[in-house]
Parts: structure tokens; C-alpha cells; sequence
């Protein structure tokens, strides 16, 4: 029964040192390549001091590569130009979050300035939402909700139809109209009315009477009593004799205005229709409405039949600055129940539509504007770093004018060739030391990865390098008529002899252009 052969562990030499583990990834130093580029520029002022101008590539190399160091080192500071590209993105994008959280995200606390009699209404009807927060502040009337809106003390608040607003205060329709009750003393003919009660003076309801008696009799002038805050509110009060009719703009479902007409019908006062004609055109917050039978007061009926009177626009005014979007969302959380508000032309229908195209607009613009001014940034960072690649360039340019005269091809001098071979071989090595300053710039930033400016330096050695090692080669393809090639051929040195067995002698053809790169013909006599 045969076994498997048994495996032996390899023991480790003892003699031989142990390399040490690879903890971190290898990158390209370089202290080296300056080391290398010192090391040529002395052997060339050595083995070929008749050379100075490959000797000056030497030290321009090596100068390249200190200058990439201090690049190099100067990106490894928490601060400088480099940084800018990512310090404008950073604060650019923490901006523009600002905004977005301040637009969209931020609750925002509005004042509301109203009566003290729709305070405790609205705030149980307003519909409560992260984005906004609404704060309450009463006033007297109308008026002193126009003052406080138009100094800017408060955000918003409600003006009764009929109070004269400035024409920049943005303003929506509130969904809840107040109604005009028109009550005449029972018998009393119209054109003998003479005193009216009505409510404060200079408020809503003491403005919209003056402004329809105006119109509706041109001729008179009929005496306001401003005891309707009494009326309502007193249970001992007395409405005087010599009161004629009652006119107030009010909220007909609200119990105090509800107590207030049945003691006035008790009273002796008939609710009657109000029908200014086409003269109500003039009144742009007048909307007709009619009351049925028994609307106000059941039994008796208030009215006793179908009465016609007029709606009294209430609107909800904004401050200066404050948005058609912003007051039209105030709005609906203040109305929940009448989610479409009627505008006054500033935030309806393409108002709206244009208002959100223009910031969608203008977000697109701020997020384009952005981005080219990051990618200008980047630009400017690559301004060091192009003129860095531009002195390879012509590094590597020179070293093209330089290796172009030196060919061993058709050389019948052997010291002439070896002299060659040594000064192509140097060429190259240069050449070899320029593509790894560009490596070691592309590894310190790798932004310059999505530049084609290491890609050029890269390809542009790499062809020479081949152009240069084909002219090396030439050295070994015999010549006939030059028995110095029989007897030795000269190498590049650190190069071991070439084999001395010739080659078939086969006929000669010149190498193709495109086989050797682009061809230099310009030489600085070095």
C-alpha cells in the first residue's frame, strides 16, 4: 500500500534577514529621485565634461523634482490656495442648506393682529403645523390692525371692507365675510331717518355706513350713535327713542350679534332689505347676499322673509416683505376649513405659477453658479501645477534636441559610439526620472488624475525613451567596411559586451519613421 509522500515545511535561513511586514501602502518618494538626478549630473560632468548641455538637463531635473517636493509639501498645510476649491464648496453647500432649512424647514413665528371678540374663535380653528407658528395680538378695530401691519409691529391681520389700505400691503380674501344688518324702526319711512346706531366710531362697521350713505343719499346727512358695544353687551341698556335704524357689519353666526338683533326686534326694529342699485359697483368689497326667513332668530323669525343685503369683504393683510406664498400658507393654517382663498390679484392662479418657476429658476441658477465658480477654483489651483508640467515639457523637449545628433548608425569611431551610447543612455535615464516627478505630483493630488497634463508627460517620455533605446540598439547591427565592429563593439556602461558572433549579413534598411517617434532636428550644440 503506497502512503503519500510526506510534505516538509520550508525552515526559515537563519542567516538571511527577515524583511519587514508591509503595514502601510508603498508610495513614491522623492529624496530618491533627486539623489538619482545628482548622481547623473555628476558622471556626466565626469565621463563626459565636453557635454554641458546634457549636464545642465541634469541639474534642471533635479531642481524639478526639489520643486515638486515643495509642492508637495505646501499641500500637506490645513491652509492655502489649494484648499480654496473645498473650502468654497464646503461654505457654498452649508449656505445653501441655510436656505433650503430657513425656506422650508425653520418654523416660523407670525403676529396676528385681530379684535378681541375673533380671538378665542380663530385659535381653536387654527390648524397648528411645524412650519409655522402663529401669535395672537388684539386690537381695538380695523384701523389699528392697519397701522400695526403697515409699521411693521406685526406680520398680519385682518381689515374689515371698507377701511382704506396702502396699495404695496399684500392681502388675500378671508373666507369668512361679515354681513350687513340694515334694522329701521318699525313705520318709519326711510327718507325720515335721521339717527343711526351703529358701532365705534372709525371702525369697520361706523366706516362702511358713512361711505353707502354717502352714495346711497348724497343729499343727507344722517347722526351716528356709537352704542352697539353697549347694545350687545350690557343687559340694562336702553336703546334711545330717538334712534331711527341700526346699521353694524357683522358676523352673523357670533351669539353677542345674535342676542343683540332679537332685542332689537323686541324693540321694534325689522330687519329690511339694503339695495344700493348700480351704484354698489363702486364698492369693491360689497358681495351680494341674501338672508332667509327666520336665519337669525327662529321664532319669531328674523327676518320675516327673504331679505337682500351685501357681504362686507374681510382681508387678511401681510407686511412689506412678506411673500404671496408665505401669506397664502398663513391662510389656509388660519382657515383650515377654507383651504382656497380668494386673492386680490397678488398670489392667484399664474401669480403662483410664476412665483414658483422663478424660485425653482433661481435655485437651478444659484446651484449652476455653484458649480462654475468650483470648477474656476479648480482651475486656479491648476495654475502651480501647469506651469510645473510645462517646465517638464520643455525639459523633455531639450533632451529630444539633444539625443537627435547623437546616432551610432554609419559611426565608424568606436570612441565616437561608446561616447554616443553613454550620452543616449543618460537621455534616457532622465527621461525615466521626469515621468516619475510627474507620477509623484499625480500621487500628492490626486485631482491631477482628471487632468491630461501627467498624461502628456508620461506618453512624451515613453516615445522618446523607445525612439532613444532604438538608436541603442542600431550599435549592434554590423556595418560593412568597419572591421573595428568585428574586433569589439563598444557598450553603454554597466552594460556586460555584446556577443561577439556576427550577425548574418543581411541587407540594410533604414528604421521607418513612425518606428523611431517624431523626428528633432533642432540641436543647441551640447
Amino acid at each position: 500500500m503506497s502512503s503519500l509522500p510526506k510534505t516538509s515545511s520550508a525552515q526559515p535561513d537563519p542567516g538571511r534577514p527577515v524583511d519587514p511586514p508591509i503595514t502601510e501602502p508603498i508610495r513614491l518618494e522623492i529624496a530618491p529621485i533627486v539623489a538619482q538626478a545628482e548622481d547623473i549630473l555628476a558622471r556626466v560632468r565626469k565621463e563626459l565634461p565636453t557635454h554641458p548641455g546634457l549636464a545642465r538637463l541634469a541639474w534642471a531635473t533635479a531642481r524639478a523634482a526639489e520643486h515638486a517636493a515643495r509642492i508637495s509639501s505646501s499641500l500637506r498645510r490645513p491652509w492655502g490656495w489649494h484648499r480654496l476649491p473645498a473650502l468654497f464648496l464646503g461654505m457654498a453647500l452649508l449656505l445653501l442648506g441655510w436656505w433650503l432649512y430657513s425656506e422650508f424647514g425653520r418654523s416660523t413665528t407670525l403676529t396676528v393682529a385681530l379684535p378681541d371678540r375673533d380671538a378665542h374663535r380663530l385659535h381653536e380653528q387654527i390648524r397648528q403645523d411645524r412650519r409655522v407658528r402663529f401669535r395672537l395680538q388684539t386690537v381695538s378695530d380695523s384701523r389699528d390692525s392697519v397701522r400695526q401691519v403697515d409699521a411693521g409691529i406685526v406680520d398680519l391681520g385682518y381689515v374689515q371692507g371698507g377701511i382704506d389700505l396702502p396699495a404695496d400691503l399684500p392681502r388675500v380674501m378671508a373666507p369668512d365675510p361679515e354681513v350687513i344688518l340694515w334694522m329701521v324702526r318699525r313705520g318709519k319711512p326711510l327718507d325720515e331717518i335721521q339717527t343711526i346706531l351703529t358701532s365705534t366710531r372709525n371702525a369697520g362697521s361706523h366706516t362702511v355706513a358713512e361711505k353707502i350713505f354717502s352714495v346711497w343719499w348724497p343729499r343727507r346727512s344722517p347722526r351716528f350713535v356709537h352704542d352697539w358695544r353697549e347694545l350687545s353687551k350690557e343687559e340694562n341698556y336702553r336703546i334711545p327713542v330717538e334712534i331711527d335704524a341700526v346699521f353694524v357689519v357683522k358676523d352673523p353666526e357670533d351669539e353677542e350679534t345674535l342676542s343683540a338683533v332679537a332685542r332689537l326686534a323686541a324693540e321694534g326694529f325689522d330687519l329690511v332689505s339694503l339695495d344700493l342699485g348700480a351704484r354698489e359697483r363702486r364698492f369693491d368689497y360689497l358681495v351680494r347676499h341674501e338672508l332667509r326667513p327666520g336665519f337669525l332668530q327662529a321664532l319669531p323669525a328674523v327676518p320675516e322673509t327673504t331679505i337682500a343685503t351685501y357681504q362686507v369683504t374681510t382681508w387678511l393683510v401681510g407686511r412689506r416683505g412678506l411673500t404671496p406664498a408665505r401669506l397664502h400658507t398663513a391662510g389656509e393654517l388660519l382657515h383650515p376649513a377654507t383651504p382656497l382663498l380668494k386673492t386680490d390679484g397678488l398670489a392667484e392662479g399664474l401669480n403662483d405659477a410664476s412665483e414658483i418657476l422663478q424660485g425653482i429658476e433661481a435655485f437651478l441658477g444659484i446651484l449652476i453658479n455653484i458649480g462654475l465658480a468650483f470648477l474656476a477654483l479648480l482651475g486656479w489651483e491648476m495654475l502651480a501645477y501647469r506651469r510645473q508640467f510645462h517646465d517638464l515639457n520643455s525639459l523633455i523637449s531639450l533632451i529630444s534636441v539633444h539625443q537627435s545628433t547623437k546616432d551610432v548608425l554609419g559611426v565608424s569611431d568606436p570612441r565616437e559610439i561608446r561616447e554616443n551610447l553613454v550620452y543616449l543612455s543618460y537621455c534616457s535615464d532622465l527621461l525615466g526620472l521626469i515621468s516619475m516627478i510627474a507620477g509623484y505630483s499625480t500621487q500628492e493630488n490626486s485631482s491631477l488624475m482628471f487632468n491630461s497634463l501627467p498624461e502628456i508627460v508620461h506618453s512624451r517620455c515613453d516615445g522618446l525613451k523607445i525612439n532613444i533605446q532604438l538608436k541603442i540598439l542600431h550599435a549592434t547591427i554590423p556595418v560593412e567596411g568597419l572591421p573595428a565592429f568585428a574586433a569589439g563593439r563598444p557598450t553603454a556602461p554597466g552594460v556586460p559586451p555584446l556577443p561577439q558572433t556576427p550577425l548574418p549579413q543581411t541587407p540594410l534598411s533604414q528604421p521607418h519613421a513612425s518606428d523611431i517617434g517624431p523626428a528633432e532636428t533642432r540641436s543647441d550644440g551640447g
